[in-house]
Order: C-alpha cells, then sequence, then structure tokens
C-alpha cells in the first residue's frame, strides 16, 4: 500500500505538471507576446480550465499529508517561504485573470498575472530540485537551477499545446507563432537541462528518455505534426520529473502512515474518483471539440 500511494502521487504530480504547468506557461508567452491575437489565443484555451487543474496540487498535497505525514511536515517546514509565495502566486494570477476581464483598462492586471505565473511554478521546481538532491536551501544553486528549468518547461510545454489551439481558432498566424515559441524553447531546455543533469550527478534512465523524446517532438514541429507532438512533449516534459523522484533520498518506507490510514484514504480516493475523473475527462473533450459557428 505504501508503493501504491507513491505511485499515486507521482501521477497527480504529473498531471500538475502536463496540465497546471502548461497553464502557468501560457501565462509566460501572454506576459512577452506583443500581439493581441497570441493573448486571445491564450486567454480562450485557458479559459475553461485554469482553476480546475489546480485540483491535482490539492490531491498531492491531501496524499502526502495523511500517507507521509513526516515528509509533509518536514517539506513544509523547511521550505515555508518558497511555498508560501507559490501559494501567493496561484491566488494573484487566478485573482488578475477574473479582474482583467471585468477591467480591461487595468494594464498591471495582465502584467500580473504573466509575473505570479512566472513566479510560482519557479518556486515549486526550486522546492523539488532541492528535496530530490537532498540540499537545504532554494537560493542555492541547485534551487535557482531547478527553478529557472521548471518554468522552461512550462514554457515549452504551453508553445506546443497553444499551437493546436490556435490552428483550432483557424489562426494559422498565431499558429506558426507558437511552433516558433516552441522550436526555440524547447532547444533551449535541451541545451540547459542536460549540462545541469551531468553537473548534478543525475544518472537515471528517465533524463535519457527525456531527452529522446525532446528531440522527436523537434522533428515533428518541423514537420508540423502538431497533434503527435503534444505527446511526445509531454513526454519529454514528465520524465524530467520522474528522474527527480527517482533519485530522491526521502525515506518514505519509514515515514507512511498505518495501513488503516492507507486503507481509509485509499476507499476515500476511489469514491472520489467516480466524481472527478469522468466530470474532468468530458469537461476536456467538450472544450476541445471544433467551435460551431452561431
Amino acid at each position: 500500500m505504501t508503493d501504491a500511494a507513491i505511485a499515486l502521487i507521482l501521477a497527480g504530480l504529473s498531471a500538475y505538471l502536463l496540465f497546471g504547468g502548461a497553464d502557468f506557461g501560457a501565462g509566460l508567452w501572454h506576459l512577452v507576446s506583443r500581439r493581441r491575437a497570441d493573448k486571445d489565443v491564450i486567454e480562450h484555451a485557458m479559459g475553461p480550465l485554469w482553476e480546475a487543474n489546480h485540483v491535482w496540487l490539492i490531491f498531492v498535497m491531501v496524499m502526502t499529508w495523511t500517507a507521509f505525514p513526516p515528509v509533509f511536515a518536514d517539506v513544509m517546514s523547511a521550505h515555508w517561504v518558497p511555498l508560501s509565495l507559490a501559494a501567493l502566486g496561484i491566488v494573484a494570477r487566478g485573482s488578475t485573470f477574473v479582474f482583467s476581464k471585468a477591467d480591461p483598462d487595468q494594464r498591471w492586471y495582465p502584467w500580473l498575472f504573466g509575473v505570479s505565473s512566472v513566479l510560482t511554478p519557479y518556486c515549486l521546481g526550486s522546492v523539488a530540485a532541492v528535496v530530490a538532491t537532498g540540499g537545504s536551501s532554494w537560493l542555492s544553486p541547485t534551487g535557482l537551477y531547478g527553478g529557472v528549468l521548471t518554468t522552461a518547461l512550462c514554457a515549452y510545454l504551453a508553445a506546443v499545446y497553444l499551437i493546436w489551439d490556435a490552428r483550432r481558432l483557424g489562426d494559422n498566424d498565431a499558429s506558426l507563432r507558437f511552433r516558433g515559441y516552441a522550436l526555440l524553447s524547447g532547444a533551449a531546455v535541451g541545451l540547459f537541462a542536460l549540462p545541469g543533469a551531468a553537473a548534478l550527478g543525475v544518472r537515471s534512465p528517465m533524463i535519457w528518455l527525456s531527452a529522446l523524446a525532446g528531440t522527436v517532438s523537434l522533428v515533428l514541429l518541423l514537420r508540423r505534426a502538431y497533434l503527435s507532438v503534444r505527446v511526445t512533449g509531454g513526454l519529454a516534459v514528465v520524465t524530467v520529473l520522474w528522474g527527480a523522484a527517482e533519485m530522491s533520498g526521502l525515506d518514505l518506507d519509514g515515514a507512511a502512515a498505518q495501513d488503516a490510514v492507507l486503507r481509509a484514504v485509499f476507499i476515500a480516493l476511489g469514491v472520489g474518483a467516480l466524481i472527478l475523473v469522468p466530470s474532468m475527462t468530458w469537461l476536456y473533450v467538450l472544450f476541445q471539440r471544433q467551435p460551431r459557428s452561431p
């Protein structure tokens, strides 16, 4: 049951990186883009899902503090500053996204939305890197590397996803621009990630799988295989997380809750999944359909 709890936490982190991370990356492109058409595509893509994706973060937190209380306590107490900044970023990001719709003349709403979209993945990534490597501070070079890498991965993932969203809206020019963003950010992430992994002594096969998936993704982008690259691009990003989890030295077996607690957690998750999984799946299916004419 301990292994099952660990697998569920890793699955929740993977979902949050793939879906919530893409939202953060979209906020970064919203910040740097100067074209209204690109911003419209980003806002349309995020509209139905921008808050729903945080359910995966809530899931991971609840699973960790119930299944592995000492680990949760240690991580939260040691890294409460960056995790509090990440939480503030989530709140600021969501509120300014709404306020900018209600008052489009306020220019600092979109700016704060973009800045908080960068702050949150940076803080979460810095903590993840320190936990994975056994470091002590999110301000260390390892924390800095993890924060920048996570933010860059989110930006790359968002660019890959937004190519197809722009095509669905019939904006081929925006689609080509996001394709360019994906090629540039993907190449930059690869050049940044591999030397950093070597410097940190990462030996996980997941890193090489990530490099392979990233290379295939760049080829698919050049060939304009926009649906296939969503799969390989997501694999390239999530395998970085899996590699970090593999090298983590946390004593999860010794920190696990009693079997009775884990059994109750699994029962509650099973009941909740009957509601959550179909609802989220239906939401994605509805949103990915082609828009119909009025």
